[in-house]
């Protein structure tokens, strides 16, 4: 195990499984591993590694409270595990030969004194018999023995050939067997495409794992099937490992693929985070931050590719729409802190329903910064004023704010996005981006509002683009992305820096200017 540098922290490792619910039979069978502190019908297997001075590694298994040394060989087979790597060859691990993962499978199908296993073995022997009848194939054995003859003599380096399927034994005639798969016709694994190829390899081991009779529990460690799988066959990948959880095979998968943590149901889910550049990696389940079965439903149902992403950023910035998900990494990069170099993904959610989103976030969850960037929609009633509330902000923007943490910063706009950056100063730039939507109205805007204050200007601006957000929003960022002068409003200012801490100057203070 290593620190964020590559420095060894320490020379041990454990892995530890809690198995609960065992019945009787079950709990028999791990008697040396049963655990009462943590509960009736519960037991504990702990693998304990040590890397040695020349490299190898000691492991020792240990079970129980009090980590009993002597585990019986039952016990410990109780667990089986089959780990696919992620680099992972299927082609050749599904071609013809010994290593052939299709023995495996078969040979539990077929075990030993089976009449299937002897059915095999006769239709090979049939075959080699039928086979030597062929006159070509007499006629090629008999030239390559002639040859092999002026070769070696007939003497004692003399060598006999034949031509033959597989030898009549089971184990060679199945090693000899090919796995094939096609969407019309199934094809030899050299013609697949890599993706189908993995699929079909792990179609393989699930079903061998599923013959795994004897075991307790089957585990199948996955890490990063998402290669060469195009995003339909990842999801439907993910929900069939999912499915496969069900019937005594634990999955566990590790992947980098928004798309799978997106088909994965989100209370399922661990985070590996290093809340620091030179930090020890944590492990966060999303099922343990305090989430009400309504909020776990709203995530699951909103963490679609685009929002999941959050999972794997290093900082957070949620807004409510396409506008300021197209913007806010523009004007983040007028400010010379790019988003992207920070790790941070800009979500838009959609609307505003930030809160079960914000509860992600924490030292004791996902241990990032997350900024919250929302309108104030202030009210125009003078009601708020007589009952003492904020007229400033709506009573949504309120509630939002009590969200701020030491992990959340929840920034708002004096009115929205729009209304904000022209009050800013960016007037000319807004009427550029808004003459590529409405030529006629940005004309008429500019002779009209000539003189006008910001705030005259915002409100006027506000009005004409209210239908056309999106688009107005893409033609600003072309705008900034030539080059315009454009100020970052404050808000949006405080949001970018908060989760940017990394790319801050040597002795900056908050009131140093961005942009």
């Amino acid at each position: 195990m290593h620190d964020g540098v590559g420095n060894r922290l320490t020379d041990t490792f454990d892995l530890e499984a809690e198995l609960v619910d065992l019945d009787e039979r079950e709990q028999a069978r791990l008697v040396t591993c049963l655990a009462p502190s943590l509960g009736p019908g519960r037991a504990r297997l702990r693998l304990h590694a040590r890397l040695r001075s020349d490299g190898r590694v000691d492991t020792d298994w240990v079970g129980g409270d009090s980590d009993h040394p002597d585990l019986e060989r039952w016990a410990r087979d109780a667990i089986t595990f089959t780990y696919l790597h992620p680099l992972r060859d299927a082609a050749r691990d599904l071609r013809p030969g010994r290593d052939n993962r299709l023995i495996a499978l078969l040979g539990s199908l077929a075990p030993e004194g089976d009449a299937d296993r002897a059915l095999i073995e006769k239709i090979a022997e049939d075959a080699n018999e039928a086979l030597a009848q062929v006159g070509a194939l007499q006629s090629a054995k008999s030239r390559i023995q002639d040859r092999l003859d002026g070769l070696t003599g007939r003497g004692k380096l003399g060598q006999r050939t034949d031509l033959a399927f597989a030898e009549p034994q089971f184990a060679r005639v199945v090693a000899a067997l090919r796995a094939l798969a096609g969407s019309v016709s199934p094809l030899e694994i050299g013609e697949n495409g890599l993706g189908y190829n993995n699929l079909l390899y792990m179609a393989v081991l699930l079903s061998a794992l599923a013959e795994e009779t004897d075991a307790e529990l089957r585990l199948l460690l996955v890490e990063e099937p998402e290669a060469h799988l195009h995003p339909q066959l990842q999801d439907l990948l993910m929900r069939y490992l999912e499915n496969t959880g069900q019937d005594g095979t634990q999955v566990i998968v590790t992947s980098h693929s928004p798309n799978f943590a997106s088909a994965a149901r989100v209370e399922r889910m661990t985070v590996m985070a290093r809340p620091s550049h030179d930090g020890t990696v944590v492990a966060r389940t999303p099922a343990e931050f305090d989430l009400s079965a309504v909020q776990l439903g709203h995530l699951r149902r909103f963490l679609d590719v685009t929002k999941s992403s959050l999972l794997f950023a290093r900082g957070v910035i949620l807004v409510e729409g396409i506008a300021e998900q197209l913007l806010v990494p523009a004007l983040a990069s007028c400010m010379g802190r790019p988003l992207s170099r920070s790790g941070v993904a800009v979500i838009n959610i959609g609307g505003v329903a930030f809160p079960p989103f914000a509860k992600l976030f924490g030292p004791e969850k996902l241990p990032f910064h997350c900024a919250i960037v929302s309108d104030a929609d202030p009210s125009d009633s003078t009601e708020d004023e007589a009952s003492g509330s904020d007229p400033g902000l709506s009573p949504r923007a309120a509630a939002l704010l009590d969200h701020t943490s030491d992990s959340v910063l929840v920034t708002l706009a004096s009115r929205t996005l729009e209304w904000d950056l022209v009050a800013a100063g960016n007037w000319d730039a807004c009427l550029r981006a808004l003459a590529s939507v409405k030529p006629r109205v940005a004309e008429a805007l500019a002779e009209e509002h000539a003189g006008s204050a910001d705030d005259q200007r915002a409100d006027a601006l506000l009005l004409k683009v209210s239908d056309v957000k999106g688009r107005f929003a893409q033609e600003l960022v072309a705008v900034v992305e030539a080059g315009a002068d454009v100020i970052v409003p404050e808000y949006l200012v405080d949001a970018i820096r908060w989760v940017t801490p990394d790319q801050d100057p040597e002795g900056a203070t908050d009131s140093d200017g961005d942009g």
